[in-house]
């Protein structure tokens, strides 16, 4: 079961980390949460700041059937929005993995493979949230809490087990047909297919007709020309 077992420390440089180094004696589903992090990433290896007030947290996956890391972030993303709804708070997927509430960034999710000798073993996907802790004034134009939402302070540990329970459920249900957990990530995607997006590739500011969101990758329109890409950085929101 997801979340059967919760390690809960007061500091870590990397939820991710810890995992990466000990997943060998850990178990499927085990989660490890720190209440500040000092070495927290999200993509293309970007430094996450995660204070103390934030839910960071990562989950160590061992699945028996062979599943893409990408079907962890689906889940989890989905995981994190209906926890969200059930404290009545409405939000949607930034594509492919960062969560977002009037126009700012709510929470993040990273997911990583491990491997044995070139032989693939693990899957780590980490979750930060901002829930309590407050938002530089440099970034406050970006990012938002969920205290800045509501005026409620809330139990990181109560918002955990919600998003814990999800994932288990999801993995149950859609494990088998991963297609169908797409679908629904795709439901609550900020980019909807027909949108113009623009977008940074190779250091380049690029604007395209979204024509299709893939599995793990989206298909552009760009001058008459159809790309697909799969690692991009939306500017659009």
């Amino acid at each position: 079961m997801i979340g059967e077992k919760i390690i809960w420390t007061a500091i870590l440089p990397s939820t991710n980390d810890f995992l990466k180094e000990n997943w060998r004696t850990l178990s499927h589903g085990t989660a490890v949460v720190a209440e500040m992090q000092t070495n927290g990433r999200g993509r293309y290896n970007r430094n996450w700041l995660s204070p103390q007030g934030g839910l960071w947290f990562s989950i160590l996956f061992k699945p028996r059937k062979s599943l893409r890391p990408a079907f962890f972030t689906k889940v989890c993303s989905l995981s994190v929005i209906k926890a969200l709804q059930a404290l009545k708070v409405e939000a949607r997927i930034k594509w492919p993995n960062d969560i977002y509430i009037n126009g700012k960034k709510l929470a993040g999710i990273l997911t990583e493979s491990v491997f044995d000798e070139n032989i693939p073993k693990a899957i780590i996907t980490g979750i930060g949230i901002n829930v309590n802790n407050n938002i530089p004034q440099e970034l406050s134009n970006k990012a938002i809490s969920l205290y800045q939402i509501t005026g409620q302070i809330y139990d990181p540990k109560i918002i955990l087990k919600m998003i814990l329970r999800q994932i288990d459920g999801m993995i149950r249900r859609y494990s088998k047909k991963p297609e169908i957990a797409t679908r629904l990530w795709k439901k609550y995607m900020i980019q909807k297919e027909g949108q113009v997006i623009s977008f940074i590739k190779s250091n380049i500011i690029q604007s395209g007709k979204l024509l299709k969101i893939l599995e793990e990758s989206l298909l552009i329109e760009i001058d008459g020309k159809k790309i697909e890409i799969s690692s991009l950085e939306i500017l659009d929101v």
